[in-house]
């Protein structure tokens, strides 16, 4: 079933390449990004894995939470516990769900105790775009860049809209926006009854349905002061999650303020500051227990020409994160980064350099470091080579987590996570809008963190080796889209010799779009997902097909519909947990003129 599977998505994007031969390149015109070297750089000019979601993507796809629109990506496997607000663990590349740095408005987001960022609480009609960076950019971030980083910008409308949908599963969606372009208000709000979370052979099974609710609120605003540009950002996410014998409730928030100046000489440069506040109670019906997160950050950057092929970038930041839980532990920490970097091109060659120092305040210094170079080998064709060499500091719950019934504690001798990671690039801008892409990378973790010790303790492993190979391909015309990926990987403990959990082997999605003159759409989605590693389980490979669409009615309107999981495939995201059977929804969306 799974080599069937693989045989199909590879043939359907062959076939993509016989549609619309009349389009403009497959990179003409894509988004320029930031993340990547933390300068605007468009997507087809970096020499890291870059991808960007783009707010028209994200309202075709109709995606009701970012599971939905991530498990498209190459390089990232999902792992969700149950329906709609189940605990969502990201891999990159990989490697570990706390490896990725995870921004949201340039505010990082991962809770103090865990490490990870609560990837089910952020309502996708938020959004304006997902960038995503595969491969360590500790040398320009700090800390967490592992397996790469996503940054999520939210929306500054332009004008008004609304949108309301409801779907199987008594899932109740409704959001609005309101703006002119220079200060802008989202409002997004979401209420699933939702289905049991675990199966029989869950831990804590219980057949009640369990729900979901989510009230998601961004607000921001861009202004011309003096010679430079004032802008800020704010969200907040409030809600509550039930899982089988339990409930969590969340308040979750973030405001970043930034001042950029472009100077009468030669220098530009940004300056900083943001706080983030994470709270979650959990009654798990035996205790109640709350885990908090509280960071602020600053950060100041310049930038400069020299010459006329090279920018030279200056940066230095920091940040303050205290974590408690339930008397558990409650800990601070500090950390100050200083950075610099040097982007060129010269002719048909361009590169990529950084070094970083960092200061943990509990784990002492750190020296990062990237060098990247491309080779154009003809217009058409780019060569690529990176090393990157990035750090992570243990999380609090890694460190200092009771566990329960003495299993899964945390351990204070742990030492920082360490990595080396190598890439290699082939990347083809060919004519009839089509392009092509292929990464070859080995990343070889030092000290990994993991509950494998006496009792699950959280231990240092020695060694693991992370190998995988990313094939992608794009098609863009006028009226179509396409876009399909395979990525194949082997995450492995090399010093116990066994898979890293969670993370299959093999891996494909396809996406298709078509669009008519009068705005509407037709859209589907297929993805496999290989066989994979649980706990004591091997867990069976699925395939999920998706459809969508979309109709003008007129006055603004457009009738949406989005039916998952088309085959109605039973699966198991996690061992013992459950996912959605076939489920359709309808919306009807509003846009002013």
């Amino acid at each position: 079933m799974q080599s069937k599977t693989i045989t199909v998505l590879a043939a359907a994007g062959m076939l993509f390449s016989s549609i619309d031969a009349t389009a403009q390149s497959a990179y003409e015109g894509e988004p320029v990004q930031v993340t990547a070297t933390r300068t605007e750089k468009a997507v087809d000019d970096s020499l890291a894995a870059v991808s960007v979601i783009t707010q028209d993507e994200i309202a075709r796809s109709q995606a009701p939470d970012l599971l939905e629109l991530l498990r498209l990506e190459a390089g990232i496997d999902i792992a969700r516990s149950g329906g709609p607000g189940g605990q969502t663990s990201v891999f990159m590349r990989g490697t570990n769900s706390n490896h990725m740095l995870v921004l949201v408005d340039g505010v990082r987001v991962a809770a103090a105790g865990a490490g990870a960022f609560t990837w089910e609480i952020l309502d996708p009609s938020i959004i304006e775009r997902i960038e995503i960076v595969r491969g360590p950019r500790a040398a320009r971030w700090g800390s967490d860049a592992i397996g790469g980083v996503i940054q999520i910008f939210t929306r500054l409308p332009d004008g008004g809209a609304a949108r309301a949908a409801y779907g199987r599963y008594d899932d109740r969606q409704l959001s609005a926006h309101f703006g002119n372009g220079f200060l802008g208000l989202n409002v997004a709000g979401r209420s699933v009854e939702g289905f049991s979370s675990q199966n029989p052979q869950g831990f804590a099974y219980d057949p009640d349905d369990d729900g979901f609710n989510n009230l998601s609120v961004s607000a921001r605003g861009d202004y011309r002061l003096g010679d430079g540009d004032l802008s800020w950002s704010a969200r907040l996410a409030d809600g509550d999650v039930e899982f089988d014998q339990g409930e969590s409730d969340f308040l979750n928030y973030a405001f970043r303020g930034s001042y950029s100046k472009n100077t009468d000489g030669p220098w530009a440069w940004n300056a900083s500051a943001a706080f983030y506040r994470d709270n979650l109670e959990t009654d798990n019906g035996f205790s109640i227990s709350d885990a908090a997160t509280r960071r602020i950050q600053t950060g100041f950057q310049a930038e400069r020409e020299i010459g006329s092929s090279t920018t030279w970038l200056l940066g230095a930041d920091a940040w303050h994160v205290e974590g408690d839980t339930s008397a558990s532990f409650d800990e601070d920490r500090e950390n100050v980064g200083i950075w610099t970097g040097l982007d060129g091109a010269r002719g048909v060659f361009s590169w990529e350099a950084s070094l970083r120092g960092d200061h943990d305040s509990q784990f002492g210094s750190a020296l990062t470091g990237n060098l990247a170079g491309g080779w154009r080998v003809s217009e058409t064709l780019r060569l690529s080579a990176s090393l990157g060499r990035a750090f992570r500091a243990p999380s609090f719950s890694q460190l200092y987590a009771p566990g329960f019934s003495g299993q899964f504690a945390g351990n204070p001798e742990l030492d920082p996570e360490t990595s080396l990671s190598g890439e290699l690039g082939l990347d083809w801008f060919g004519p009839g809008g089509h392009g092509l892409g292929l990464s070859v990378y080995q990343n070889e973790v030092e000290d990994l963190v993991a509950f494998s010790g006496p009792d699950l303790q959280a231990i240092n492993i020695e060694k693991a080796r992370i190998r995988g190979a990313e094939l992608s391909y794009r098609f863009t015309s006028e009226h179509w889209r396409a876009e399909s990926n395979l990525t194949w990987q082997d995450a492995e403990n090399r010093t116990q010799n066994s898979d890293l959990l969670r993370r299959a082997d093999i891996k494909g999605s396809v996406s298709l779009d078509r669009t008519f003159g009068n705005g509407g759409w037709l859209g589907a989605e297929i993805v496999h997902v290989g066989e994979r590693p649980d706990f004591g389980v091997e867990l069976a490979s699925y395939t999920l097909v998706n459809l969508r669409a979309g109709w003008p009615l007129g006055a603004g309107l457009t009738l949406e519909g989005r039916l998952e999981n088309l085959t109605d495939e039973d699966y198991e995201p996690l061992a013992g947990f459950n996912a959605h059977r076939r489920a359709a929804f309808v919306a009807l969306r509003w846009q002013s003129p």
